[in-house]
């Protein structure tokens, strides 16, 4: 019994650091996968999301063209407009948004005649104020992230790398949960679940093409898919780059001067 106790005590204390070290290695491979993300992200948004590209292939031209003429809000002549100027329009509204929303109010364009029609809604502005707060939220976290990537990346090279089967458990069970979530329930059922969980509960954030001139130049939430994909695509091809780069670093550190 006395043997079988001290054997429990021996081995506590090789449990209690494995999990350290798990915790370790799992914050600082979120770290930089949050750092991944928000380097994407800054980099895609300087291309404007690519939207001039997006309009090509998702035939963005042609969706503007059956519904900006059914716009219920006196909004017309959007369809009148070359692509130049709908991708123009887009850039103010990425360019605002990145801003805090200054300037979404005063986006115009104009008609057949020549006068200026305001392109937002007041709901549609209240939305994209939203989503500039949620972005503004993003950077601190993206500026967190990086604050905290080196000194990570020291714990994890402090100590021995947990086993690559409790890693994997550790890193695929959120993503497999993320995977059925989107096979059961689809992925626009998902989408509006995040709407729901992001924004407040009594602003509009759903607008029908019909309805809403941005969502209509958007075509969305398909362009938000073509997003996504180039979203994730990029974070998959920096997160090992930061995570090496990371332990690299530290590395060099540790070795002395450069």
């Amino acid at each position: 019994m006395a043997e079988k106790a001290t054997r429990k005590a021996a081995h506590r204390p090789a449990v209690v650091a494995g999990g350290a070290a798990l915790t370790a290695w799992f914050c600082y491979a979120l770290t930089t996968v949050v750092l991944a993300l928000g380097v994407t992200w800054a980099l895609y948004a300087q291309a404007d999301y690519g939207y001039a590209f997006w309009y090509n292939a998702l035939d963005i031209d042609q969706h503007i063209d059956e519904y900006g003429p059914l716009n219920r809000y006196q909004r017309p002549d959007l369809e009148a407009l070359d692509a130049p100027h709908h991708i123009e329009l887009f850039h103010q509204i990425r360019v605002a948004v990145h801003d805090g929303g200054e300037g979404l109010a005063s986006i115009h364009y104009p008609d057949r005649q020549g006068t200026r029609v305001t392109l937002l809604r007041p709901a549609e502005v209240q939305h994209l104020r939203d989503v500039a707060h949620l972005i503004d939220s993003g950077r601190w976290a993206l500026a967190v992230a990086f604050l905290a990537w080196l000194p990570l990346a020291a714990r994890v090279a402090r100590r021995p790398a947990p086993d690559w089967r409790r890693r994997a458990l550790v890193a695929v069970t959120p993503l497999l949960a993320m995977v059925v979530w989107l096979l059961v329930a689809g992925p626009e059922a998902v989408f509006y679940q995040f709407h729901i969980w992001l924004f407040p509960a009594d602003h509009e954030w759903f607008f029908y093409w019909q309805d809403s001139l941005m969502s209509t130049l958007m075509k969305a939430p398909v362009l938000f898919g073509g997003i996504a994909v180039v979203l994730v695509g990029g974070t998959l091809v920096l997160t090992p780059l930061f995570y090496r780069g990371g332990l690299w670093l530290i590395g060099r550190l540790r070795r002395g001067p450069f």
